[in-house]
């Protein structure tokens, strides 16, 4: 959420909005979408946001899913992609709404700064769309204010909490190896009626001398994974720790076991035989990166556990039927440079 809140603000900071579709009704954007303790969100609020929302998604997957994947049921849940999106953009207001009534407990506000940068900022949007554009995105200058000191807030509320977490992580939870390793399949054939067909034991024996093969090849070169290319198999290169849930766990015995630059044996894994070759049992950087990953779950889970707490205490009432009223027949999108000098033509 924190980053999300981030790109939104680059976002207005950056672009004009173009629109398509059809016009629709008239909405009382002053409506009650949703009230959090007796406190009013406005429809106005929640379709400014929600806009904004899918002009980013119409970027990222109009071209893979057409223009109007708004309206196609695309998770398979019997509504429309929108309606979901809308749900899930209105419960980030609902939290947003109840960051802003309890965020002062953490000593947390906008200073001039923030106020400063957001003025601007919806200065810059303002100006930037036409008349037309702002009434369908309800967006007026107390609408895309109040928005903005929202999302403001929760970053802030955010970084501070960030800063309350245990900083100290065991070496041995973060400690991370590296490994190369060549995996070549036992899962057998499919006959003609669809059936698996196991490998015989000789067969099994052909890919082990193969693996073998190559693990000499590898000792004399220095190189498994040109090697394995020869064969016309892949080398992969990955690092891993203690906590590590991906590799096969026969692989990662026969790794734990080894020391730098030595292969194990053949490993018979799950549905696969591995030949397995230590690079460093201590990889720095990846494990300064996995140091990295345990503080941010820490900052995240310390955000959320003072959130969730919040959230199961406050009164929140949706009003499914003022909600139900944003559709998604118009398409919004980013206007570029190049938008713009065709509209010109």
């Amino acid at each position: 959420m924190k980053k999300k809140a981030a790109c939104f603000i680059a976002l207005l900071l950056t672009a004009s909005v173009m629109l398509g579709g059809c016009s629709g009704q008239a909405i009382d954007y002053t409506a009650e979408a949703a009230s959090v303790d007796g406190v009013s969100i406005p429809l106005g609020e929640l379709n400014f946001y929600l806009r904004y929302q899918q002009v980013e998604m119409q970027s990222l997957y109009g071209a893979y899913f057409g223009e109007d994947f708004m309206n196609q049921d695309l998770m398979g849940t019997g509504s429309v992609y929108g309606e979901t999106i809308r749900d899930s953009v209105l419960e980030m207001l609902e939290e947003f709404y109840v960051i802003e009534a309890h965020v002062d407990e953490l000593g947390v506000s906008l200073d001039e700064d923030d106020e400063s940068a957001i003025a601007e900022t919806v200065e810059t949007f303002l100006s930037a769309n036409d008349s037309d554009t702002l009434s369908l995105l309800s967006a007026d200058e107390a609408t895309v204010t109040h928005v903005l000191e929202l999302l403001r807030l929760q970053v802030k509320a955010y970084n501070y909490l960030a800063t309350t977490i245990d900083t100290e992580v065991d070496e041995e939870e973060a400690a991370q190896k590296r490994i190369t390793y060549v995996s070549y399949s036992t899962a057998g054939t499919t006959d003609d009626d669809g059936n698996t067909v196991d490998l015989t034991d000789e067969e099994l024996g052909e890919i082990r001398a193969e693996l073998e093969e190559i693990r000499d090849e590898a000792q004399e070169s220095g190189d498994l994974s040109t090697v394995a290319e020869d064969h016309e198999l892949s080398a992969v290169t990955t690092t891993y720790g203690s906590s590590d849930e991906t590799l096969d766990e026969d692989l990662k015995a026969a790794a734990d076991a080894l020391s730098d630059g030595e292969f194990a044996d053949i490993v018979e894994g799950d549905g696969y035989y591995y030949l397995v070759y230590m690079e460093s049992t201590y990889d720095e950087d990846a494990t300064q990166t996995e140091i990295e990953s345990i503080l941010e779950e820490r900052e995240q889970a310390a955000y959320d556990d003072w959130l969730d707490a919040l959230l199961e205490e406050a009164e929140i009432v949706v009003n499914d039927s003022v909600v139900d009223q944003l559709s998604f027949e118009r398409i919004f999108t980013v206007k570029t440079e190049e938008t713009e000098e065709e509209s010109e033509e």
